[in-house]
């Protein structure tokens, strides 16, 4: 199955999950649009500006794959603990866990986020 470029969702989200700033979203589906049997919930490719973020938020019926294209950021793990992120990482939150990410760079941070059931 492939999404092309030009046929994905655009959507702009303010303050993310309870974050500050903005961030654009290019979903191939969205929660409750997900191909009839994927386990995938949510497939993006996400922008965050510099200065913004994804609030700190927990994940109680699925988990969460983020991996980081470009752009330089902090990703708070579970039990709000940071860590520097950069092209190339990859973060897992698993059911049951929290995380978040801000953009603490200079430029955009691309990041692709798959959400699945548990």
């Amino acid at each position: 199955m492939i999404f092309s470029s030009n046929s994905l969702e655009k959507v702009t989200a303010e303050k993310a999950r309870g974050g500050e700033g903005s961030m654009q979203c290019r979903f191939a589906f969205q929660m409750g649009k997900a191909p009839e049997g994927s386990a995938f919930q949510v497939l993006a490719s996400q922008t965050l500006t510099p200065g913004s973020s994804v609030g700190y938020h927990q994940h109680t019926e699925n988990e969460e794959l983020y991996v980081i294209l470009s752009g330089n950021g902090t990703f708070y793990d579970d039990g709000n603990v940071s860590k520097p992120v950069g092209p190339g990482d990859m973060t897992l939150t698993l059911k049951g866990q929290s995380h978040g990410l801000a953009n603490t760079g200079t430029e955009p941070l691309v990041f692709l986020a798959a959400i699945a059931k548990n």
